[in-house]
């Protein structure tokens, strides 16, 4: 296909093809992919021209929002693409640089993450929060959720709502147990931990 005319317009050069089409890609593009020398292009060089233009959008606009939101996860990062408007391939491509590079450090933001709710949630609902944000199996793997980490939790829990029960009957003690149930502990270990702090 040969090229009638380029133009700069901008921070971009205008491309005309002789069948009507025209596309604009990025200065830096059009010097480092040396399309000045081009006086004619197929059309694996235009679909690559194409995907280099949008790759280098996309990381633009993947920068500001790993400025704003760090602590994300990988697929996070992805869909945010997806929402606005890339394919997948070049969403993909995106991530995969700031991977590279160390700006997205998706172990490092899930470790965030459990520090935060470590002390209020239990390895289950820290585990299905990591799932719900598109941490992988793999990095959630990595992690330091052991059942020691629960039972702390689950003594101070214990403690305080126990505190405030004054005579507390079997009704309001499966509804106690049927709460940290629903929470992701361990049934048996809470009734056992009740029986001790009530002396059953």
């Amino acid at each position: 296909m040969r090229i009638l005319d380029k133009k700069l317009d901008g921070k971009r050069y205008l491309i005309i093809l002789e069948d009507g089409r025209e596309f604009a890609i990025d200065k830096d593009i059009y010097f480092e992919k040396r399309v000045y020398e081009l006086e004619d292009i197929d059309e694996k060089t235009l679909s690559l021209l194409i995907f280099e233009d949008n790759l280098k959008k996309a990381k633009q606009a993947l920068v500001g929002y790993l400025t704003r939101y760090p602590m994300k996860s990988e697929f996070m990062y992805y869909k945010y693409l997806l929402g606005k408007g890339y394919d997948s391939a070049t969403a993909a491509e995106a991530v995969a640089y700031f991977v590279k590079i160390g700006y997205i450090d998706e172990l490092s933001a899930a470790k965030k993450l459990v520090a935060k709710y470590q002390r209020s949630k239990s390895r289950l609902q820290i585990i299905n929060i990591l799932k719900k944000n598109g941490f992988k199996n793999s990095t959630i793997s990595q992690l330091s959720l052991t059942p020691e980490s629960d039972l702390k939790l689950l003594d101070k829990l214990l403690q305080k709502k126990l505190s405030h029960l004054k005579k507390p009957d079997n009704k309001e003690i499966l509804k106690l147990i049927k709460w940290f149930v629903a929470r992701g502990y361990d049934y048996n270990i809470i009734v056992e931990k009740i029986k001790e702090y009530l002396n059953y």
